[in-house]
């Protein structure tokens, strides 16, 4: 299993739409080719610029992705499936027009709710850190397995909730 780690800004209504909730393919009979087949999937998609570019092209199947949204950290998942949605399905479908043409799969979805604070001491950032948008955590910074860090979100979760 791939041990890198991605910090993935959300949308709180996007989000809602297609990664805490599953999307039903039958509802969308024009989805894209690429998304994987079945009844349902969680999907999330990369805002277009060249940064996150450089960053799409680094995830793998497996890797461990961590959803934000302002202070606190929303949800956990492994990437699936990875494709450029050329046609902007998702964007104009099912999307607020969100210009995010790197799409991603979301398999082990699991919601948390960590405060911003505690993920940065796993990963030895200041407590005041703000991710600026995607990013791939460090090699250097990842001290621990990924399914540890999840495991961790969800007992602070558990304990806090």
């Amino acid at each position: 299993m791939s041990s890198n780690v991605f910090v993935v800004p959300c949308d709180p209504d996007d989000f809602d739409r297609t990664v805490r909730s599953a999307v039903s393919l039958a509802d969308y009979p024009d989805h894209p080719d690429a998304l994987p087949e079945g009844d349902e999937v969680r999907f999330w998609g990369v805002q277009d610029g060249d940064s996150n570019q450089t960053y799409f092209e680094k995830m793998d199947a497996g890797d461990l992705v961590l959803f934000y949204q302002d202070d606190t950290y929303v949800g956990t998942g492994r990437i699936g499936t990875t494709f450029t949605d050329d046609e902007s399905w998702a964007a104009t479908t099912v999307w607020h027009d969100t210009p995010a043409s790197r799409i991603f799969t979301v398999d082990e979805f699991t919601p948390v709710s960590v405060p911003r604070a505690a993920v940065n001491r796993i990963f030895d950032y200041a407590d005041g850190y703000n991710p600026g948008g995607l990013m791939r955590v460090a090699d250097g910074r990842v001290s621990k397995r990924p399914a540890a860090i999840e495991l961790a979100l969800e007992q602070y979760t558990e304990k806090h909730a």
